[in-house]
């Protein structure tokens, strides 16, 4: 039997269903108030002034490294952000029209062969241009050069996600009469989303190669240093300076550390639950970080809330119904002759520009030269099939030996 006292406490919580914190909420409010201050602190700096032929200072002293960190990996950040709004638009157009996949697949592999300094030399300026006299130019300019080298992997693994559900998902969806809106949250999005976190943590990884030539910027005899690790490691290399490269190293090594733990260990751990695959290994992936918000009471109470919020955008009814049989008499009619302009847009396309292209190669610049390039491009080529060629022979096994033991 409880306490007049307790009974009266229990009943007042339960009338409220407002949660006692416990000591968990305090650590788990420690860590989200220090991760808001530490990235409000890179905001603040992004947005203050500048303006074009301005010198930003970079210091090899390795005091600077947290902060220099710091702006690197809220860039990364925001163009992983960028890249996921990406994803979802692009991935899942590709993957409901045919007519749209025949456009963005190809010209993804287009866009993720073009060098950075490609995108650069065209960004920079547009972006300075656009926010005159104001930090956000170049920052956005270093943003999207990261972009570029995060969002094409994470298309391509979303869209041949959503190409590939199962039936009986699709089944399923039709059962629960599910409108595209609430089908694309509830049964494609989740059965992407293990792949997706994967590919997301593979370009965070590759971002790193982009870092130097996004934060060192040199376009149009202007020469843009923004504070981060990719300017530090670039000074360095430039003074010759071993010990600042070394100092460099550790600090990339703590920052992968710590967005790991933070980030995409849990993501990984909270991501296992939309795994249709069935596997008989009892090893789960787990996360101290999901584990401490698990223990909370009031942050799983603002869980639920924004779980319910979530429930509610999903269950939105985008559109009307309309019957069944004027729903496939329109759609096969609007489908052929979408169809038919489409090809005949992209015939138009193609035509344009293969005139372009010999008028480009015959008028613009001499023969010999094009034909200059098409051997660099062959060199090139066989460089890029020899790397493919060598990292297969290697990192395959090693990836089928840490696939197979999860300890690993």
């Amino acid at each position: 039997m409880m306490s007049g006292k307790k009974q009266q406490t229990y009943a007042k919580n339960e009338v409220t269903n407002w949660p006692v914190p416990n000591y968990w909420d305090g650590l788990a409010l420690i860590l989200v108030l220090a991760i808001i201050a530490l990235l409000g602190v890179g905001a603040k700096a992004m947005l203050g002034r500048y303006q074009l032929g301005q010198v930003l200072p970079i210091s090899l002293d390795p005091s600077n490294l947290p902060y220099y960190a710091l702006r690197s990996l809220l860039r990364m950040l925001l163009a992983l952000l960028c890249s996921l709004f990406f994803t979802f638009v692009f991935g899942t157009w590709a993957a409901k029209s045919r007519q749209a996949e025949r456009i963005i697949i190809p010209m993804i592999d287009i866009l993720q062969s073009v060098p950075v300094l490609g995108y650069l030399s065209i960004t920079l300026v547009a972006f300075v241009v656009f926010f005159r006299g104001s930090m956000l130019g170049p920052e956005c300019a270093a943003i999207f050069t990261i972009f570029t080298a995060q969002v094409w992997n994470m298309t391509l693994s979303f869209y041949q996600s959503v190409a590939n559900v199962p039936e009986e998902l699709k089944e399923a969806a039709r059962v629960f009469q599910l409108n595209a809106w609430q089908q694309f949250w509830r049964i494609e999005v989740p059965f992407a989303m293990p792949g997706l976190i994967w590919n997301m943590m593979m370009s965070m990884s590759g971002s790193w190669v982009f870092l130097v030539a996004s934060e060192a910027m040199s376009v149009a005899n202007q020469h843009i240093m923004l504070p981060g690790i990719g300017s530090y490691i670039d000074l360095a290399i430039r003074q010759q300076d071993n010990h600042a490269l070394i100092w460099v190293i550790v600090a990339m090594f703590v920052i992968i550390l710590m967005y790991d733990q933070l980030i995409f260990r849990p993501l990984v751990a909270w991501a296992e639950k939309f795994n249709v695959e069935e596997s008989g290994d009892e090893v789960f992936p787990e996360s101290w970080v999901l584990n401490l918000f698990q223990r909370t009471r009031f942050f799983q109470y603002a869980g639920l809330f924004l779980s319910a919020l979530g429930d509610r955008v999903v269950n939105l009814r985008v559109l009307p119904k309309r019957s069944a049989r004027n729903t496939v008499m329109v759609s096969s009619r609007m489908r052929l002759w979408v169809s038919i302009a489409w090809n005949a847009l992209l015939c138009v396309l193609i035509v344009y520009s293969g005139y372009c292209l010999y008028h480009f190669i015959f008028n613009v610049i001499p023969l010999r030269d094009a034909l200059h390039v098409v051997y660099l491009g062959g060199i090139t080529l066989c460089r890029v099939l020899a790397v493919i060629l060598i990292s297969g022979i290697i990192w395959v096994p090693i990836g089928i030996w840490i696939g197979l033991r999860p300890k690993v």
